[in-house]
């Protein structure tokens, strides 16, 4: 009996201390005229938001707010679900969508235009520009079919690389230093995408990636892997290791640090994680609605999450 005891007082001490802590922040869920799917969102100044998604076969949606969310202009490209959109360091604008679908803009203000960049088979996953000049673009689907595409400033595309693995995410935490995640593969290259580098990383399917400095990046995963580098991609390691059996299952889609030490994660089932500490501890928001969430953005103290369902949320730091 008392071996029990002394057991039993040990797993509850353990438990315990892998309980998080929650946090309560004041958010509001916008009404919207569409039940697409959200899968992108930046706030290209304080006020001005752009989100993207749709549905794989034959719908597209861009919504637009110059209000910080309080009114919506709503907006359809191609007909194709988009997946990413970004605005680079100059406020150039850039999507890609299922097909191969390509899109750019000068501002924000600007309309979208279309490329056709010679890839109607492929599904564009990723993008990022660092200048107009320097753009990746990647793709994948069902897992597989991982391509690596450049992008030149005439908006004409050369493939570089490709791998067995579905590639999910892009970004350029440099001009020339441009990191990839996918299907349990991290790459990194430092000549501004001409030739990539495996790293040794892998047992997830990392999904998202986010780099607050030069140095410091995160990646997070679908099985519920959290990871970091500390010297600009060169080397990974888990802080959170999704397959341990000592991990509670979690699903994560997106990731956004706004400092090296203060981040949030969004992901399925209305997951939304916050870390004080770069990532030694987490802490849960308990009230969001169960709907899988798909991106999450944040500037100057404003942030904006998106996910199935037509489903936006905004909240204050």
């Amino acid at each position: 009996m008392k071996i029990n005891s002394l057991l039993f007082i040990s797993l509850f001490t353990f438990f315990l201390s892998c309980k998080k802590e929650t946090f309560y922040t004041s958010w509001i869920e916008h009404d919207v005229p569409t039940d697409l799917t959200l899968n992108a969102v930046h706030l290209s100044d304080d006020s001005t938001v752009h989100i993207v998604g749709g549905n794989v076969w034959n719908d597209d949606i861009y919504l637009k707010s110059t209000d910080a969310g309080a009114t919506w202009v709503l907006d359809s490209l191609n007909g194709k679900e988009i997946y990413d959109m970004q605005f680079n360091p100059n406020n150039n604008g850039f999507a890609v969508a299922w097909g191969g679908d390509f899109y750019s803009k000068e501002s924000p203000a600007d309309n979208w235009s279309y490329h056709n960049l010679g890839f109607p088979f492929e599904t564009f996953r990723g993008v990022s520009f660092w200048e107009k000049e320097n753009g990746i673009i990647i793709t994948g689907a069902a897992y597989q079919n991982g391509k690596i595409i450049q992008v030149n400033e005439s908006f004409e595309a050369t493939l570089v690389d490709s791998f067995e693995q579905e590639l999910s995410a892009v970004f350029h935490s440099e001009k020339e230093i441009i990191h990839i995640v996918g299907y349990g593969i991290v790459l990194r290259s430092n000549d501004g995408g001409n030739t990539w580098e495996k790293k040794d990383i892998f047992g997830d399917f990392f999904r998202a990636i986010h780099f607050p400095s030069s140095n410091v990046g995160y990646a997070v995963g679908q099985s519920g892997s959290i990871i970091k580098t500390i010297d600009a991609g060169k080397h990974w390691k888990f802080i959170r290791n999704g397959d341990a059996i000592s991990t509670s299952n979690k699903s994560f889609r997106s990731v956004f640090f706004i400092d090296e030490e203060h981040g949030y994660v969004v992901g399925h089932d209305g997951l939304f994680w916050r870390t004080k500490n770069g990532g030694a501890n987490w802490e849960t928001m308990p009230d969001l609605p169960e709907v899988d969430l798909h991106d999450i953005f944040i500037r100057d103290r404003k942030g904006f999450i998106v996910g199935k369902k037509g489903k936006i949320f905004s909240f204050q730091l």
